[in-house]
């Protein structure tokens, strides 16, 4: 999924993940990238209780029940923080991305995911947002750098596990850096 949907490839080039990378993934769930990558996996979320009851993690990713707005590491500690489709379900965005900001390394990359609609909608309680593409790009742009971007059918890992890939749903893929000043 990754690979054919969320350029995968690309991304693995552009943040040049090794063993030696330190790498974070905000709201992880339990379908993390953090399965298909290198280097020292940490995963934080707020229903990391519960999805430990259920699954268990290999013992080369920690996890830490946690929340985007307050990410539970020191400053310019990560080489890499990964967003998939997290951005709507926090209660503030613009602080989820301080925090990345805070937590990523000068020279980090940050890979961001979201599912963008062409006009507002109202949402379910556990999707308090509906951020159109231009919302993204306002949210990023003041702090990040856009390396690459990409638009992909928003599909869910479920549904293509399932065999569902039709959609008429998008995703936006981002690769972003802090702005220097």
């Amino acid at each position: 999924y990754w690979k054919r949907y969320r350029h995968f490839d690309e991304i693995n080039t552009l943040c040049k993940i090794t063993d030696d990378s330190t790498v974070l993934d905000v709201g992880c769930g339990q379908s993390t990238v953090l399965h298909f990558i290198k280097g020292r996996r940490y995963g934080i979320d707020p229903l990391m209780d519960e999805y430990c009851k259920l699954y268990q993690y290999p013992q080369e990713i920690v996890t830490r029940k946690a929340d985007g707005e307050y990410i539970p590491f020191p400053d310019n500690y990560f080489d890499v923080v990964f967003c998939t489709n997290v951005l709507d379900h926090v209660s503030k965005p613009r602080k989820t991305l301080n925090e990345i900001c805070r937590t990523l390394k000068n020279d980090g990359k940050f890979v961001l995911t979201v599912q963008v609609f062409p006009r507002k909608v109202k949402r379910t309680y556990s999707h308090p947002h509906c951020l159109l593409e231009k919302d993204v790009y306002n949210l990023v742009k003041k702090r990040f750098k856009i390396i690459m971007t990409h638009k992909s059918p928003w599909i869910g890992l479920r549904n293509y596990v399932r065999g569902e890939t039709d959609s008429d749903d998008t995703e936006l893929i981002m690769v972003l850096e802090i702005k220097t000043k």
